[in-house]
């Protein structure tokens, strides 16, 4: 069964990230103290295990600089994943833990304006892998827990 892997919290643009044991997500908004808790199709960033450990491969290695474009550092998640991949948070997607359901949004992370691969017109690799999510019912949140499948897709 799929579980939160770990909850981050960012409280200044560009800032490291907080790393949380709990957190609370306020229904509409985000999670409780996060700067980009402000409503909208955005509330909340999820990144998939795999994904993330794919980037801090390539950070380790020094991929970033030699994969022209590649911007791994602006990449953040609050609620990282493990046990679904990202090809199956589809946009209506719902995800319930405890209290606390999420509904995919259909808004993916699009690419920053210095990215050379758009560009160049070219498809980034990080294309589809982090996604958004609205808080459709708030509550507390913990890392380690499960979190479940409520339903494939919401019409």
């Amino acid at each position: 069964m799929p579980r939160i892997v770990r909850l981050t919290r960012y409280t200044e643009k560009d800032a490291p990230g907080e790393s949380l044991e709990n957190a609370r997500c306020i229904c509409g908004l985000g999670m409780e103290g996060d700067i980009y808790a402000r409503g909208g199709d955005r509330q909340l960033s999820l990144l998939c295990l795999e994904t993330r450990q794919w980037m801090d491969t390539l950070v380790k290695m020094d991929f970033e600089s030699s994969i022209d474009g590649l911007c791994l550092s602006k990449y953040r998640e609050n609620i990282l994943l493990d046990g679904i991949r990202s090809d199956e948070l589809v946009p209506g997607f719902r995800l319930k833990t405890g209290e606390v359901l999420l509904e995919i949004s259909d808004i993916p992370k699009r690419c920053f304006k210095e990215c050379t691969f758009l560009s160049n017109g070219r498809k980034c690799f990080l294309a589809g892998q982090y996604l958004f999510a609205k808080v459709i019912h708030g509550g507390s949140i913990k890392a380690g827990s499960r979190i479940a499948r409520c339903r494939e897709k919401i019409e």
